[in-house]
């Protein structure tokens, strides 16, 4: 399975309770199955997954695939800062039949260029050969960074690293990366305000959390890049920035307030994150409504 085009990384609907909201989560699926995207990113960064316990984490999986039923290949955030916890979801997402999985590089603690590429190469060699697995590189968040030198070792010693999720603007180790694609790894990027600029460099696609709101000026902007109407493509960037810039790139609490104007049902969030209070939910809604009609026209 290689990974192409968008790819919406979905929130994880928490009732006030902080349980799962199984009704939200399905409605959610459906409405990225209809809205034409190409693939699913679930309990990754916008989807909390790192905030919820093992169970948790397992039951959104199960639903996930459940509502999906193949419908959409999905990759599986199952990183975590327990190593065993890691492993543990791998296991339950290799069981439940996901299409593959990814992790975060380890976090908080600063590691060493070799244990970074032990820990992706452990991590392969806990799923079967053929399996995907797809490395998720957030250097502003990890405290740790997996390197080109790095990424190219880690391709020479692996065979079902399938590829990368570049949570950064930094084109410069972008182009870096599309230097190592091949036919069995590609590069998707997590900067949806550069996404047009990232296809003409070589990117396979987009990891997106605004997806959850606005999927559709992403998935159009791919639609015309691949037609090559270019022209169509610009265009479509500059909303897709519109739309990053009032979710504010990718914050969890007004993806999941915005996902109204869709009528879904985004849930809470869970702590330290905070819920928009009413006013702030409101500005936001009106500014999102505006910003849709224009692309609707």
């Amino acid at each position: 399975m290689i990974l192409k085009g968008v790819v919406a990384a979905i929130v994880t609907p928490f009732d006030e309770k902080g349980r799962i909201d199984e009704k939200a989560l399905r409605d959610l699926c459906k409405f990225e199955v209809s809205k034409g995207v190409n693939g699913i990113f679930a309990l990754g960064t916008t989807g909390e997954g790192t905030l919820q316990d093992v169970s948790t984490r397992k039951f959104a999986a199960e639903v996930i695939k459940d509502e999906l039923k193949g419908k959409l290949p999905v990759v599986l955030h199952v990183g975590d800062l327990k190593v065993k916890d890691i492993w543990e979801l791998t296991k339950h997402a290799i069981d439940i039949g996901v299409d593959a999985i990814t992790s975060i590089a380890p976090y908080y603690y600063k590691v060493k260029d070799e244990e970074l590429k032990d820990f992706y190469i452990e991590l392969s060699k806990n799923v079967p050969e053929d399996y995907p697995v797809y490395i998720y590189n957030f250097p502003g968040v990890t405290n740790n960074d997996v390197t080109t030198p790095i990424l190219k070792e880690l391709l020479e010693e692996t065979k079902n690293i399938r590829g990368i999720k570049f949570s950064s603007a930094d084109m410069i180790r972008l182009q870096e990366y599309i230097g190592l694609k091949s036919d069995r790894f590609n590069v998707l990027s997590g900067c949806d305000p550069l996404f047009y600029t990232m296809l003409c460099m070589g990117c396979d696609g987009l990891v997106s959390g605004n997806s959850n709101v606005m999927p559709e000026v992403f998935v159009k902007l791919y639609e015309a890049y691949i037609k090559g109407k270019h022209e169509k493509a610009r265009e479509l960037q500059f909303y897709a920035r519109e739309v990053a810039d009032l979710l504010q790139d990718g914050n969890v609490p007004i993806i999941k307030a915005g996902m109204s104007i869709n009528g879904l049902n985004g849930g809470y969030v869970k702590k330290p994150l905070k819920d928009l209070d009413v006013k702030s939910r409101e500005l936001l809604l009106n500014k999102l409504k505006k910003l849709k009609g224009k692309v609707e026209r």
